[in-house]
């Protein structure tokens, strides 16, 4: 055993650096989502919101009733005469939907006939978002029934889901949730009773007033309230669609030009606060100094990484948009093109450009596309030219639809017959790209030929 010195060159990245490449490979949604959680526990960070969005000045539950309260049915009988007209009604088949969804959650056997009409009329009673803005006595009126059975019968229908339903408005139908939820906290319940209104209008700064706390708990606050559902019975019964956000957006100036934008306005903007950096300029103990110190370097150092990541993503999107340029205007074939290929274009490391495009969806006037999917490797034709893995797939599915249906190819068959055309690729390759389109293999093939045949 001996000592030996030696000296080498060792690339080490920084933690800045490591957190800037998770920021890069976040889609839109993430990103959201991460930078949210940074704003609950950084007060040094203040988010702004879009252009396109204000908060309204309007009292809350008058907001609320003006633009979600309808009524899901006029069958209950309190309506005047000569308004039916004028509601917004769930159509039949939805409306029958809830009453078996809320029948099969009862223990039916435990109801009379009377408490079974109340709930009949409860449910028909229900506004659009699943809320009855009626009082008990009013109801007691309309149904001719005792007061203390319509409470018991309400009771109960509280407890059902979805969680919220039946409650006389939108406080009341957070709170019933909180409390299913066993979130059994003071501040949460007073600000759900006291100040929807301020959260409708981000002021933030009222609550920590109002209920001493900072305003690093009110965000956490007011982020748990917005995981709760306002609105319980909204698209019920409706089937669940699901929907792609485009990272990028592409679209053609009148000049030919291509504009690139990405799709983060709706997350809104990130600055630092006025408040609490003037507050940290008067703070005397050093103690809560360095803290201010260090929220003020996190906060500063994700504002600068967030648009370090705007500019990467159309640097590379730009670039993408020149390479498979007849594709994104004439609909064309994609040309083949590595990540490793772009990333010399762009002097940037390969896995950059992974991470720019992991998860993400470009829009452009043809359609929506996966960003990785713009990139493939490329196969040699027999003609000289490259073609990328649609190419291929191309070619896989030409020679299928010329075989024998009594004896189709093999994937090494497949292989060898591709390689006469100048594509030299693997079984296995075959197989992958096979099974990517939907095709089966030979046997499975040539056992629905011949179940075909037995049909005929």
């Amino acid at each position: 055993m001996k000592h030996k010195l030696t000296v080498e060159q060792r690339q080490l990245m920084s933690q800045s650096q490591i957190s800037s490449l998770e920021l890069l490979a976040l889609c839109n949604s993430e990103l959201s989502r991460y930078m949210e959680n940074e704003y609950m526990e950084n007060p040094l960070l203040e988010q702004t919101n879009s252009g396109n969005e204000s908060y309204t000045q309007e009292d809350y539950q008058a907001w609320y009733q003006l633009n979600y309260s309808k009524p899901l049915k006029n069958t209950a009988g309190y309506f005047e005469e000569g308004n039916e007209g004028s509601t917004q009604e769930f159509d039949t088949s939805n409306a029958n939907n809830i009453y078996t969804y809320v029948y099969e959650q009862l223990e039916l056997e435990r109801y009379s006939d009377i408490q079974l009409r109340v709930i009949d009329f409860l449910i028909q009673s229900l506004d659009r978002n699943g809320f009855i803005d009626l009082e008990v006595p009013e109801i007691a009126q309309l149904t001719g029934v005792n007061e203390q059975v319509i409470e018991s019968c309400l009771f109960d229908l509280k407890k059902l889901e979805p969680n919220g339903i039946f409650a006389k408005n939108l406080v009341e139908c957070l709170l019933i949730q909180t409390e299913i939820l066993g979130l059994d906290d003071e501040n949460l319940k007073n600000i759900i009773s006291y100040h929807l209104t301020d959260i409708s209008q981000g002021k933030i700064s009222s609550i920590t007033r109002a209920l001493d706390i900072s305003s690093a708990q009110a965000r956490r606050y007011v982020a748990l309230i917005s995981t709760l559902n306002p609105r319980p019975l909204q698209g019920f019964g409706e089937n669940e669609k699901q929907y792609i956000i485009p990272d990028v957006i592409v679209s053609m100036g009148p000049e030919g030009k291509w504009n690139i934008e990405i799709n983060d306005h709706w997350c809104g903007d990130y600055q630092l606060n006025d408040y609490y950096l003037q507050m940290m300029a008067e703070v005397k103990e050093q103690e809560l100094f360095e803290y201010f110190k260090n929220k003020l370097e996190r906060a500063k150092f994700l504002i600068h990484a967030v648009e370090q990541r705007r500019r990467t993503i159309i640097q590379i999107t730009n670039a993408v948009l020149e390479e498979q340029d007849e594709f994104f205007r004439y609909s064309g074939k994609l040309k083949p093109c590595t990540m490793t290929q772009m990333s010399e274009k762009l002097s940037v490391s390969t896995s950059t450009i992974s991470r720019a495009v992991k998860d993400k969806y470009l829009q452009y006037p043809a359609g929506c596309i996966l960003m990785k999917n713009l990139f493939s490797a490329s196969v040699p034709a027999g003609d000289g030219s490259l073609i990328n893995s649609d190419g291929v797939k191309e070619l896989i599915r030409e020679l299928i639809n010329e075989e024998k249906k009594e004896k189709p190819y093999s994937d090494s068959k497949l292989a060898e017959l591709l390689s006469e055309k100048g594509c030299r690729l693997s079984r296995r390759v075959i197989a992958k790209y096979r099974e990517e389109m939907g095709i089966s293999g030979s046997f499975e093939r040539k056992m629905k030929n011949d179940m075909n045949k037995g049909v005929n």
